[in-house]
């Protein structure tokens, strides 16, 4: 939806006494058939207005939509600002589309949450925690100089207070108390592979603004495969607890025709940070950490170019320990301290791509990998273990020799 108000914006400059929306349509029909959303909703007024046109356009010229949502037709865009122009839009969808309801009770995303994945999200916010997350900030940094940022997007300028390696370190009032939207959190997301955001607080209905730009920026963080690294000041089930509050007369809302018929509820919030919760659950694991790390995984992602090191090969010699203490912390994605499974697995990726062109690594061979480095037997490689095996070893394929930047 921001590309078509983009594009509509583009059009009205050009063509200031015509309908954009049309044109608009047909580009989007002309070079596409199939169009596919992943949690399709509606929560913003100008998209509202704007969808019931544009999809008219869209069917018309035989699009097929596919997508996935936690609304059901009839309730999205529920509880909207002149909600009553979207429902033609809601007929449509259900006259040309075919709804299923998967009624699952199983949040997938919870189910490959791992204890180590703690290290992106700290709390409570004292003394230890603000000492670790300092040092994860000069860790990800890689210990350079870092400085305030200044993001240009459309029409505006974006703070940001600290940042160096593609890694960026905000407050959470930088980014939740201060009017910024999808947009602004997609062009962070754009710019930076690691986003550190301290001083996260205890929400309620009090603070709901707060809560919407959370919702929305860590919907952005999670499509864009961002690391997000918080210190809170509660666990993560305990960041927004609605509580019951009434709201008086005077600070009821109408809708912008000043009708007055739309009166602002809480329950979309209370629903969508459901999902906001499941999604920081899954953004701590090592899957997602390690999806992020791979290249091509998002707008930027880690990729090879931005995790330093480069390896460089030579048979039949071994590293300092210097080098395989490097080495593992660029592979400990989640800061966890230890190497598991899969950031072992995208180890062997990376080293068979240098050595062979392509990264198809065997689960015999990660298994193979974990068995020689895992000297205790936990199933879990300690720095210790790494770096004495790494250090000690004569690899006859896979050694590094000298380290440059993904620039050199």
């Amino acid at each position: 939806m921001l590309e078509v108000h983009r594009r509509m914006h583009e059009l009205r400059q050009s063509m200031p006494y015509g309908d954009p929306l049309p044109y608009v349509a047909h580009d989007i029909s002309s070079t596409t058939k199939l169009l596919c959303f992943d949690e399709f909703q509606v929560t913003d007024v100008a998209d509202a207005l704007v969808m019931r046109r544009l999809f008219r356009y869209l069917f018309a010229h035989g699009l097929v939509m596919v997508a996935t949502s936690n609304r059901r037709p009839s309730e999205l865009y529920k509880n909207g600002i002149q909600r009553d122009s979207f429902l033609p839009f809601i007929a449509d969808l259900e006259e040309r589309c075919l709804a299923h309801d998967l009624a699952s009770g199983t949040d997938y995303r919870t189910l490959s949450a791992v204890s180590a994945g703690g290290g992106t999200y700290l709390h409570p916010v004292n003394a230890e925690t603000t000492s670790r997350f300092d040092e994860l900030f000069i860790k990800l940094t890689n210990g350079r100089p870092t400085q305030a940022r200044t993001l240009k997007l459309r029409g505006r300028e974006l703070h940001v207070p600290s940042a160096g390696n593609l890694v960026a370190r905000f407050s959470f009032d930088d980014l939740c108390a201060k009017p910024l939207g999808a947009e602004d959190y997609i062009g962070i997301s754009a710019a930076f592979h690691t986003v550190m955001i301290s001083g996260v607080p205890k929400l309620s209905l009090n603070e709901i603004n707060q809560v919407r730009r959370l919702i929305t920026l860590v919907d952005a963080f999670y499509d864009q495969h961002v690391r997000l690294i918080l210190l809170a000041e509660v666990p993560a089930e305990e960041l927004f607890v609605p509580e019951t509050r009434s709201v008086p007369a005077a600070d009821q809302h109408g809708d912008l025709l000043g009708t007055a018929k739309y009166v602002p509820s809480t329950q979309d919030e209370v629903f969508a940070f459901d999902r906001t919760l499941s999604r920081l659950t899954e953004m701590r694991t090592h899957t997602y950490l390690v999806r992020a790390a791979l290249a091509g995984s998002g707008g930027h992602s880690l990729a090879k170019a931005n995790r330093v090191p480069v390896v460089l090969y030579d048979a039949g010699t071994a590293v300092s320990q210097a080098e395989a203490a490097e080495l593992f912390a660029s592979y400990d994605v989640d800061a966890s301290g230890t190497l598991e499974k899969p950031e072992v697995r995208m180890l062997l990726q990376d080293l068979t791509e240098r050595r062979r062109g392509h990264r198809n690594v065997t689960e015999e061979q990660v298994e193979h990998a974990l068995k020689m480095m895992d000297t205790d037997g936990d199933g879990l490689i300690s720095a210790y273990e790494f770096t004495s095996f790494l250090s000690s070893t004569s690899l006859s394929n896979a050694n590094i020799i000298s380290w440059r930047s993904g620039e050199d």
